[in-house]
């Protein structure tokens, strides 16, 4: 063979394996999935509280805790802080005046995933993970431990770093300085190795911590960007999402000792961000169906990002359960990559990482979508594929004639 062939096969080879790469990866992160957007009730913004990629909500008294940081603008080097807001949900639609509640403490703050503790003599703690050096570089993240004060305002008592732990991404506060955390990966931020996990998928280094106030211990590892936690009501159940997994898990876990076990797993096929659960059980899932597009949105604010918001009703034998759909937009309507959902009654509130406010919406009369008009659901493109599959070698296997 000539060398100019040679040359001419190896380009076409790695054009070829190139191009299967980025074909895989855009079909892991759901970009060729058709979306077709649902809602069927009425929304409104609220403006001023820019990149709320988490909430927590009180519910004795109908606060809900907004974290805020504006990514972007430290993004660009202007010298920003993060807040903490509180919304009213009873006034939504008229709140009041928006105050940062952490009186400038910790200086350096750039907020995270959040959590509320209110304990049984009514007092309520609230962690925050904190960034100091921003979104970008996660080196000295601590969890900042306020306690609520009787005007509304949050005090801090103390900043916990947890040695070993430095990719925090979520927390669950179990009680006035315990909480259980994610660490994304074991792959440093922002690094070729972790850019090229994101393309073959196959990092599976996200673990679960628990800190009971003096120690954190690692509890569980295997998952792809281990993302968010939340607890049964009952506190027995601790639910976690992997966004690069797709998927979320449920542990059986011991209230006494904080000790988990794995007891089962969903694959959802969509990039599962926060969780929340609401007073009847109910986790709701915000999600990044097109996770690429996500990506490209966090770099330019005029590429739009859909949002996603699902529930998981667990089945009462504590294996499987319904997932069902409640909300999905393209972000063409102005609010792109909502990260949190909030239920409080027929209210659902949103938050996003980079949107500049914060969305209300009225839940229409029969807001499950299964209930409502037929589901459009994003089926795992993999998975689906896998499906097709077998039921064509099945057919084949059923139409050829008998020996």
């Amino acid at each position: 063979m000539k060398p100019s062939q040679i040359i001419l096969l190896t380009g076409v080879a790695i054009v070829g394996i190139l191009s299967f790469t980025w074909f895989r990866t855009a079909s892991r992160a759901g970009e060729f999935t058709t979306l077709v957007p649902v809602f069927d009730g009425t929304c409104t913004d609220i403006a001023g509280m820019p990149g709320s990629e988490d909430m927590a909500i009180d519910r004795t008294t109908g606060r809900i805790f907004v974290a805020s940081d504006d990514r972007r603008a430290a993004a660009m080097g202007k010298p920003v802080r993060g807040a903490i807001y509180s919304l009213p949900v009873e006034s939504l639609t008229t709140p009041p005046a928006l105050k940062d509640l952490t009186g400038g403490q910790p200086t350096a703050f750039h907020p995270h995933g959040t959590s509320l503790f209110r304990g049984p003599d009514g007092k309520v703690t609230l962690m925050v993970v904190n960034h100091p050096k921003g979104a970008a570089d996660y080196t000295g993240t601590t969890v900042e431990v306020f306690d609520a004060q009787d005007d509304g305002s949050l005090k801090l008592r103390r900043s916990v770093a947890v040695p070993g732990l430095t990719r925090i991404n979520d927390i669950v506060a179990t009680g006035t300085d315990s909480f259980y955390a994610t660490s994304e990966s074991d792959l440093e931020r922002g690094s070729l190795s972790e850019s090229l996990s994101f393309v073959t998928g196959d990092d599976r280094t996200g673990t679960i911590w628990y800190f009971d106030g003096a120690k954190g211990n690692k509890l569980d590892s295997g998952l792809g960007f281990a993302n968010s936690l939340a607890l049964s009501n009952d506190g027995k159940t601790l639910y976690a999402s992997a966004t690069i997994s797709r998927s979320i898990y449920l542990y059986d876990r011991d209230p006494a000792t904080g000790a988990i076990k794995r007891r089962d797993a969903a694959l959802l096929g969509t990039g599962i961000d926060n969780l929340d659960v609401d007073p009847d059980g109910i986790v709701w899932m915000a999600a990044h169906p097109k996770m690429l597009s996500f990506i490209q949105h966090a770099g330019n604010p005029a590429k739009p990002s859909p949002s996603q918001i699902l529930i998981l009703e667990p089945s009462p034998t504590g294996k499987g359960g319904k997932i069902d759909q409640i909300y999905l937009k393209d972000g063409a309507d102005g609010f792109s990559g909502a990260s949190v959902a909030i239920r409080s009654g027929s209210t659902m509130v949103l938050g996003s990482v980079f949107e500049k406010s914060v969305r209300v919406c009225q839940l229409p009369k029969v807001w499950r979508q299964s209930e409502s008009h037929p589901a459009q659901r994003l089926l795992d493109t993999e998975r689906d594929e896998l499906k097709k599959e077998a039921e064509k070698a099945a057919k084949a296997g059923a139409s050829e004639p008998a020996k």
